[in-house]
């Protein structure tokens, strides 16, 4: 993030900016002078972009300078208009996507719903007469309540926290598999419609293991939205639980980006097609580019 530091040399006043750079375990900042006097807002904000971009040129894995300054654009305006907003607009918002996001996830998992039947649970409490099953309007309940415990925690990400909200999502659904990963019910699993095979229950602990030291050793070094994609992705091909994966996986991909205040991301069910082609690329083919480029076009097209 880029500040504006006022610094004074033999009894002049300077003022410039300043970006936090991260080398190993130690934190330096590169920074630039920007004169005796701040310049007016407009100006401020335009150097701060420029100083910004000429930081992160080639920083990132996947992510070029364009891509960056386009994200971050989003972002800014994103935040800006929140700021906004009073606080029962902030929440009327935050409804409005929960039950969006809520409806296109759970759609993905194959639950059986309607946008107005989710809206009336969410928005009305109201339980649709056409909806024969308890269970479906839980999931939807449950699922609410997974977005709200993302927005709430603040630890890291670890097998606590994943099978935590886990539970969160199948408490009362299916108690038999709620926060209780594949290695400890010994279960395999296959997915439809594709060759991808997920470990075996016996090489899964080692892989999530694998997992999480990844996210701790490379998560500085990956833009939030590049971390956002690859932790989607890398989480859901190894299928840690018997069900209810990818939703899971689009919760922890939204808290990624709620950690870093950046908007969060819906992937609509007309897209499916395209979710899953992106998803194969990595899955049957290792190339991890095409889901982030994927994700980064779904945040962009909000």
């Amino acid at each position: 993030m880029v500040s504006v530091e006022k610094i004074k040399v033999k009894r002049n006043t300077y003022y410039k900016l300043s970006h936090p750079i991260r080398k190993g375990n130690k934190i330096t900042h590169k920074s630039r002078y920007i004169g005796k006097k701040l310049p007016s807002k407009e100006r401020l904000e335009q150097l701060k972009k420029e100083f910004l971009r000429e930081m992160l040129e080639g920083k990132y894995k996947y992510l070029s300078s364009k891509d960056i300054n386009s994200i971050e654009n989003k972002r800014l305006s994103y935040n800006a208009e929140i700021r906004k907003l009073s606080h029962i607009e902030k929440e009327k918002q935050m409804k409005e996507f929960i039950i969006r996001f809520t409806y296109d996830s759970s759609k993905l998992s194959g639950v059986p719903v309607t946008l107005r039947q989710t809206s009336l649970i969410l928005k009305e409490g109201i339980m649709p007469k056409d909806i024969k099953s308890l269970r479906t309007a839980r999931e939807l309940e449950n699922h609410e309540n997974g977005i709200l415990a993302i927005t709430k925690y603040k630890g890291r990400l670890d097998i606590n926290f994943i099978k935590k909200l886990h539970l969160t999502l199948f408490a009362g659904v299916d108690d038999t598999i709620a926060g209780k990963t594949r290695y400890e019910l010994k279960r395999d699993v296959k997915l439809a419609a594709t060759p991808y095979v997920p470990p075996k229950w016996h090489e899964l602990k080692k892989e999530l293991d694998n997992f999480f030291k990844w996210h701790r050793s490379e998560n500085r070094r990956l833009h939030p939205v590049e971390s956002a994609a690859l932790v989607h992705l890398k989480l859901i091909s190894l299928q840690p639980f018997v069900d209810g994966n990818s939703r899971l996986s689009r919760l922890l991909m939204n808290w990624v980006l709620w950690k870093k205040n950046y908007p969060l991301i819906d992937i609509p069910i007309g897209d499916l097609e395209n979710y899953y082609n992106a998803l194969d690329k990595y899955q049957i083919e290792k190339d991890e580019k095409p889901f982030v480029n994927y994700i980064k076009k779904k945040y962009l097209d909000m």
